[in-house]
Formats: structure tokens, sequence, C-alpha cells
């Protein structure tokens, strides 16, 4: 199947899933030209592209000048989750060499002459690809081609390599003068973006009131553009699971009937995830009706798409799931569990193993309080597990919207979290608001899920085993 290209990039500005050089880093800049890496002596200079998304089956080229005669190193390949598989031109020995993280290995494990020609400008394009070794197994590594000017420099097959992996360039006592990056491959069927929103519905024992929000939040949302819009646990009715007003099926099925007509009718409606109690008849219960917390999923159509129970450790007078709940919303595959479930790691691993990469969190946990510093270090860490977006929006404030990455990973926060708030420097009183941001999904690779699926292929059987007994739909696109 012929790749397509799927980005370019001529490094004149910042570029989507490229760093950005500092505008006073002498060893990188960006010219009219193209990316400048202009090393101090003795160092190296690099540029990542680490939300650069590739897959085994593409390739990436760069295309660059050499700006010195015949000396240092130029460096180019596949590098994250703490992996990589390199190549590296050596203009004064001559040589070309192929590196990866594989520690079992020698290093590097490839290396031919290097013959460059003599046109001013150079390319360098690594193909990746499913190993012939391991097709059919789940575990599968990769077969990498290295060209140089449009020949074949060097292959190395069957190297153990994330099968999503961002890039990387760099030189070492030359400069050279990137101006060009091609990614080509074959589409993915996710979407480069989704726009998400939390509408933060304050916790209150009041049906009216609840739906009230709601269809505030809901109009707030269609006017803001969001596609995807989460509520808290339980957000119509409240958490108060031996209150009154959660043990009224009738009351709470009239409210929900309200809420989907209002989405229906609302122009630009959002997907919308909303928390109630509902009543199922189950069999091998002795109660004739269980109830159960779940955040359902309509479109903006109204129309119910999913629902989904909270899976473990429910309040009093609520069963559990125990499944897996997974959906997707206009291309993106998404994983939710419910407050408590944040304590069960493999209810978000094990969807994002299998291709989740947008991870929500509906709660209402209790009052937000304490310092707002306090309050970004706990978010921060949330996705420190997955390599995966992840939003998490409470009855009690301190909401938040968090990306996959190690550093600056937070995205939008509640009002009361927010570093201008009055209340600064703690959390303000929670109150209902909207936060929400066109994330790019593309960002997001799973690393350390992935990882764990590729610890052996008997390791993979077990995951994917335990993925399958709780529900588990597949989502890897």
């Amino acid at each position: 199947m012929a790749r397509r290209m799927l980005s370019e990039t001529r490094f004149r500005a910042a570029a989507a899933g490229w760093e950005a050089p500092g505008a006073d880093d002498p060893a990188r800049s960006l010219t009219r030209d193209g990316l400048l890496l202009a090393p101090a002596r003795g160092k190296a200079a690099a540029l990542g592209g680490p939300r650069v998304r590739t897959r085994n089956g593409d390739s990436i080229e760069l295309h660059f000048r050499l700006l010195d005669k015949a000396r240092g190193l130029v460096r180019f390949g596949h590098s994250g989750g703490m992996e990589a598989a390199a190549v590296e031109l050596d203009l004064r020995k001559g040589r070309v060499t192929l590196s990866t993280s594989d520690w079992r290995r020698p290093q590097p494990v490839a290396r031919s002459p290097l013959k460059l020609s003599r046109r001013a400008e150079h390319v360098i394009r690594i193909d990746k690809t499913d190993a012939v070794a391991t097709r059919g197994r789940l575990v599968r590594n990769a077969d990498i081609e290295v060209f140089i000017d449009g020949e074949l420099a060097l292959a190395e097959p069957d190297v153990d390599i994330l099968p999503e992996i961002g890039v990387t360039m760099g030189a070492r006592g030359t400069r050279i003068l990137a101006h060009r990056f091609v990614h080509r491959g074959r589409p993915s069927s996710v979407p480069e973006r989704l726009h998400v929103g939390a509408w933060q519905v304050i916790n209150r024992a009041s049906i009216e009131d609840n739906l009230a929000s709601l269809k505030r939040g809901v109009k707030e949302a269609a006017d803001a553009g969001v596609e995807l819009l989460i509520t808290p646990e339980t957000c119509l009715t409240g958490l108060f699971p031996r209150g009154r007003v959660t043990k009224d099926p009738k009351a709470v099925a009239a409210a929900e009937r309200e809420l989907l007509r209002f989405v229906a009718k609302q122009r630009n409606a959002p997907h919308l995830v909303y928390g109630l109690p509902v009543w199922q008849p189950v069999p091998g219960h002795r109660l004739k009706m269980t109830r159960y917390n779940v955040s359902r999923v309509c479109r903006p159509d109204g129309k119910v798409i999913f629902t989904g129970p909270k899976i473990h450790s429910c309040e009093s007078e609520f069963w559990h799931g125990y499944r897996l709940n997974e959906f997707h919303v206009n291309g993106v595959p998404v994983s939710m569990h419910i407050c408590h479930d944040g304590r069960y790691p493999e209810v978000w691993t094990l969807p994002v193993m299998f291709g989740a990469r947008l991870v929500i969190h509906p709660a209402n946990g209790g009052r937000i309080g304490g310092s707002i510093d306090a309050f970004e270090a706990r978010a921060t860490g949330s996705t420190t597990t997955s390599h995966a977006f992840y939003v998490h929006v409470n009855g009690g404030g301190g909401s938040f919207i968090m990306g996959p990455q190690k550093y600056d990973n937070l995205v939008a926060v509640s009002a009361e979290c927010e570093r201008g708030s009055p209340s600064f420097p703690q959390v303000g009183q929670p109150r209902e608001c909207l936060l929400h941001e066109n994330i790019r999904i593309a960002d997001a690779f799973g690393y350390w899920p992935v990882r764990s699926f590729r610890a052996s292929e008997e390791a993979a059987s077990a995951y994917l085993a335990l993925y399958e007994s709780l529900g588990g739909t597949k989502a890897r696109a």
C-alpha cells in the first residue's frame, strides 16, 4: 500500500508536534530557510518531535544541508516513551549507524559506509514496518530500512521498539540547516483533535436545580464549540445515596427525558456525559431492581449511545458495574471511570493499552480545599500511568483537563483553582463553570500501558484475556 503524506514541516515557525526553540537559544533557531542547529564546541544540539505520532508502516524523512566541511555527526530517528531507534551519520569517519534502546544488544546494531551525494541538499529516510519475524504475534517488533539520498544505506530486521513513537533530530560538531520534515503513512482513523469541555455542576440535592445547571452547561458548551462535554458523577440528582432525591425512579426518568429533549433542540449541542442513578432488573439478584451509579453519553440529537456504571467501590444501596466503560466520540476512543474508580489503575491502563487516548473521570468526591499549588501537583500526576489526555470533573470543585506529557501538562482548570482567582494562593469557593480546550488527541501515545503489554508475548496474552473478561471493546485504531 502506497504511503500518503501525513504531515510536512518547514521549520520556519513553531509546528504541531515539535518542540519550539526559545528566541534566545543560539544552538537552535527557526529561520526563513528552516531550522538551524548550531551546537557549541563539544556540545550537541537537538530538536524533538515528541508529539509527531508515527506508527509501524510509516516513513519519516529529514531534508537538510551541511553548513560546514565533512565533520561531526548528524542524528535522526524515532524517540519517545524511554525508547529510541536513531540513525547517525559520522561525516568524518564516513559511516552510517543505527542505534536503539535495546540494551541487550551491542550498540550500534547496524553500520555501513556512508556515501553522500555531491548535491547541496541531503535526505535521510527511515522506513519502519511490522517485523516479518513477529507478524501474527501480539507483540510486534519492527523492520527498519534507512535510505540516504535515495539509496538504501542499511537495514535491520526485528528491532524491539514501540509501534507508536515520536521523532528527533540533532547535530554534534557540525552545523546543519534542517529545512523540511516529511511524514508518510496510512492515515489514522482517529481525528487529530477533539474539543473537550467539563461543566462543573455543584453537588446539590435538587433535581430541578441540577437540571437547570445542566441546561446552562449544554448551552455554554455549544456556544464555545465543545464536541464532548463531561459533567460530575450523579449530577442530575446530586450524590446523596440515602437521600430521597436519589430514590425516586420516576422523577429521575422524567428529568432525564427533559434533559435529552433540551440537548436535541440545542443548536450545535455537544455529546454529553451526565450522571444519574438507574434501576435495572438483574438475573441472580434477589432484589427486583438493582440501583447503579451510572454516567450516560448522549449524542447531539439527544439519543443515548452508552451507559457506564461505576466499576468498583460504590455507595450504599448501589451495586458495582465490574466492566470497563469505553465508547467513541467523533472517532476518538474514550475510556471512563467514575469517582472512587480512580483507586483501580486497570480501569484506565487497560483501555489505554488497547487504544483509548482520552480518559474521563466524572466524580463527586467532596469539596476541594487547600492551596492551588497542591491542587496543581495532584492534577499533574493524573496522567503519569497512561500518556493519554485526562478530564476530571468534580461536583465539589477542582475540575481539570490534563495533557499526556510529563511537564507543563495542565491544560485547563475550574474557576476556583485558577491562579487569577481572588482566593489565590488558596482555592476558592467551588462554583458552576465551564472549562474547555480543543485538545490535540494525536499528542497521546499511551506509552506506559503499551510498554507493559510488550513485556512478553505471555504478558500480552494475559492482558488481552483480562481486558476481554472486563468487557473491553478493543478500541485500538
